[in-house]
């Protein structure tokens, strides 16, 4: 960033760039007011669930005809449709990021174990590393909090289901948290998080599960990747001995499904400063930051075909992930679902907890289709 800023200040003399970074917890509430204020900013950063909801209040300037510039046909599809709201372009995709296993590859040769390729194989490899461990009461083979809602998305759409539809003759969204998909879903969850003492109330947030990680007694976790450079941060004895896997499929022939994260770049519709605002957005996100971004961050790049040309564990094993990549419907009420109490939360627990995952799904649904149906987009 500071490059970033020598190099566009250079490219326009007299111009002051002034970035400040913001804590990720509680960002939509300033950003709302940041964006409404006559003291806007001139480009923002915002999540991908995020920016239909700017743009749908009027606060994203509509970068439509600047987007073919920008490089919108080789724009990972799911960054694309998640910056887009009634077919006009307001985001531009500045990084994504796919849950991927973090694992303990001393442990996993230790025990003469490879990365699985497939979800049943998975079930059997965490079987055979707590095994190996049996002796340690303080190990597990693999950490999963009970509601880790993106990693069971991704097993959802493996099964053919999906969070939420949209009647497209009435516009109103039905939930899928009580179908047979979810709960096969729910099923598979539930086997792979018996091995794990991970609290099933409590999300991979809390404790930060790099923090476990790091203290050397669990096997696997699925994470961002950098919460592999996070654990070695802590614990320094790490180094060399994580590396990182795509979540396994349904079959060895295709990865598993994967929740793919990611941010946008936007410009403020009341920016003071428009042209210059999408010179810095084409900077950044421009084929030589996209780059060092990558490298610096393990993330996955906005354009799939860069992704290929990077020369990095972390970045290659998201570019796996991220074939399957997908994002929550896109809808300016999505973050609304997300608010706490989460209703898919609520329904992992419910189900780790022994209620019957078609009675809490029909709960959830409920809940679910209450927030997202409410008002019009």
């Amino acid at each position: 960033m500071e490059d970033l800023e020598s190099e566009f200040e250079a490219a326009h003399p007299g111009v002051d760039v002034t970035v400040t970074l913001q804590d990720w917890g509680g960002i939509h509430d300033r950003l709302e007011q940041a964006l409404g204020s006559d003291s806007a900013p001139d480009v923002v950063e915002t999540g991908t669930t995020e920016t239909p909801y700017f743009a749908s209040a009027g606060l994203l300037a509509d970068v439509s005809a600047q987007a073919p510039a920008l490089g919108q046909d080789e724009w990972i599809p799911a960054l694309r449709a998640s910056g887009a709201w009634q077919g006009r372009q307001y985001g531009v995709p500045l990084y994504a990021a796919s849950r991927v296993v973090v694992y303990r590859e001393d442990l996993f040769e230790r025990a003469r174990l490879s990365p699985p390729r497939d979800q049943r194989e998975w079930l059997a490899t965490t079987r055979a590393l707590g095994r190996a461990h049996r002796a340690d009461p303080d190990f597990q083979p693999i950490y999963l909090p009970g509601q880790n809602w993106y990693f069971l998305s991704g097993l959802l759409w493996d099964r053919g289901g999906d969070l939420a539809t949209r009647d497209e003759t009435t516009g109103d969204w039905h939930g899928g948290l009580a179908t047979p998909q979810a709960a096969a879903a729910l099923r598979y969850y539930g086997r792979l998080q018996a091995w794990s003492t991970a609290p099933v109330d409590q999300d991979e947030g809390t404790p930060p599960q790099y923090e476990v990680l790091a203290r050397g007694k669990v096997g696997q976790l699925v994470g961002m990747p950098w919460e592999l450079a996070d654990a070695e941060r802590i614990n320094p004895e790490l180094r060399g001995k994580l590396a990182m896997f795509p979540v396994p499929g349904l079959t060895r022939e295709r990865a598993g499904s994967s929740f793919l994260g990611g941010t946008h770049l936007a410009v403020a519709a009341r920016a003071r400063q428009p042209e210059l605002a999408l010179d810095w957005v084409s900077r950044l996100t421009g084929t030589a930051y996209q780059t060092r971004l990558a490298i610096a961050n393990g993330t996955l790049p906005n354009r799939r075909s860069l992704a290929e040309q990077i020369d990095d564990p972390a970045v290659r094993a998201q570019a796996a992930a991220a074939e399957n990549g997908r994002t929550t419907p896109v809808d300016p009420r999505w973050p609304a679902v997300e608010a706490a109490p989460n209703p898919i939360k609520v329904l992992l627990t419910a189900s780790l907890s022994g209620e019957p995952s078609r009675a809490a799904g029909r709960r959830a649904d409920r809940e679910l289709e209450r927030r997202l149906n409410q008002g019009a987009p």
